[in-house]
């Protein structure tokens, strides 16, 4: 008898990115981890900046990696592509365009960190 598990794994693609942010250092980071797990697809968010990271003094921008693990029925570099269209859209406001996370200044994945689960 096959079992749901199996049938999930057969259907769905279940993948982890690591991912450069830099944001505002003015928002919080807690805000900006919860609109990326608000992402289509998204089921992970982890902050992995390494400990020895030093952030520039002076600067309005903070660095932080992320991993981000994600579910797919299609290929993944296309989720990838629909999750910086999300997460960097921007849509009409009363006198400009918002981005759809506030905060986020620069989304870029690693290269190399994409893996299949």
């Amino acid at each position: 008898m096959i079992s749901l598990k199996d049938i999930l794994y057969e259907v769905l693609n279940n993948y982890s990115v690591e991912v450069d942010l830099f944001i505002d250092k003015s928002t919080s980071t807690y805000d900006i981890t919860n609109e990326i797990r608000a992402l289509k697809g998204v089921t992970i968010v982890t902050i992995i900046t390494p400990e020895d990271y030093v952030q520039k003094t002076g600067g309005s921008d903070e660095y932080i990696r992320l991993r981000i693990k994600f579910v797919t029925r299609g290929e993944a570099n296309n989720m990838l592509q629909q999750f910086l269209d999300n997460a960097l859209a921007t849509s009409p406001g009363p006198k400009e365009d918002n981005i759809r996370i506030q905060g986020v200044k620069s989304m870029k994945y690693r290269e190399k960190t994409l893996k299949r689960l």
